[in-house]
């Protein structure tokens, strides 16, 4: 039992049992209670500003990542602009051949490069997915443009030569065409063969010049057909030349370098001729013969090709003199 309390009454000269008050527990509930709301409070009040400014922090990143896939757009862009100029310029200056469309469009495998987003709310990862779709994507696009420049810059640096390698004047400073390719009637033979080049009737000992920079690739004699002769490589540019019909055996060398206009021979009447003059061909690096006309314009002055195309027609029917 409880230790009673006692008040004394003065008014009535007694003592009085105290009377317990039983309120204060409930006031201390009450403010156990009030101090755990305020807590609880003060808790749903922090979180709430923490989850709004994850809110706010997580639609700036998205703001930002809708800003990134803009920016991307307009490089894809620029990009694409450099690619046409690349097709449609560059490499029609430099007669290279263009990107073919299934390389320039190549994509990529493996595995998924987006599985790391799976996570994500779905805003976000399709933000992250297509960023980084397109950012692939222009890095290989950058890859493969810049393989193409680099072989459009060796090409630049090799254009000079090509140039000097491509035939482009007559093999004599003198002279008349007197035969074209074409069918033609063989003098001594006889009958109609293929003539793949041109004869130009010259006098005996005339110089014969190098038409374009290039190496000797082979000096050879053949009694039933070219004589004396010389061929020229001209590799940057793709061509071969051939001189027939020579004086004597050229003072030069396999492997030796000449320069367009060099001397490398003189004229003559050697191998199945009938009269002095200098056979010249243009072949491919196959060994096809060309049209030899077609490149003594490169030389040539507007008048000097008009006259020799009045020369061709000419002798288009005339018989060649080897």
């Amino acid at each position: 039992m409880g230790l009673q309390r006692y008040d004394f009454n003065a008014e009535n000269l007694e003592f009085v049992e105290r009377k317990p008050l039983l309120g204060w527990p409930i006031l201390v509930g009450l403010s156990v209670l009030g101090l755990g709301v305020i807590v609880v409070t003060a808790i749903v009040i922090s979180t709430s500003f923490q989850d709004g400014q994850l809110a706010a922090e997580n639609q700036s990143l998205r703001n930002q990542l809708s800003g990134y896939q803009l920016e991307i757009s307009d490089l894809s862009d620029e990009l694409s602009d450099i690619s046409i100029r690349d097709r449609e310029l560059y490499r029609v200056i430099m007669g290279a051949d263009p990107i073919p469309e299934g390389v320039s469009q190549v994509g990529v495998g493996g595995t998924d490069p987006y599985s790391r987003f799976d996570g994500l709310s779905e805003s976000a990862a399709r933000l992250l997915r297509q960023n980084t779709e397109k950012l692939g994507e222009l890095e290989r696009r950058i890859k493969l443009q810049s393989i193409s420049f680099e072989y459009l810059e060796e090409q630049a640096r090799d254009r000079p030569e090509m140039w000097l390698q491509t035939p482009s004047i007559m093999p004599t400073t003198t002279g008349r065409i007197s035969s074209i390719k074409g069918m033609r009637l063989h003098p001594i033979l006889r009958y109609k063969r293929q003539h793949n080049g041109v004869d130009i009737a010259v006098p005996k000992n005339t110089p014969v010049y190098a038409t374009a920079n290039g190496v000797v690739e082979r000096i050879g004699y053949e009694a039933r057909g070219y004589g004396h002769y010389i061929v020229l490589n001209h590799p940057k540019a793709g061509y071969r030349t051939l001189y027939a019909h020579l004086n004597m055996a050229p003072p030069l060398s396999r492997g030796t370098t000449v320069v367009r206009g060099e001397q490398i021979g003189l004229s003559g009447n050697s191998g199945l001729s009938v009269a002095p003059h200098v056979h010249y061909e243009v072949q491919n690096q196959n060994g096809t013969p060309l049209t030899p006309r077609d490149f003594f314009m490169l030389g040539m002055s507007p008048q000097d090709y008009q006259q020799l195309l009045e020369e061709y027609s000419k002798v288009g029917h005339l018989p060649s003199l080897d």
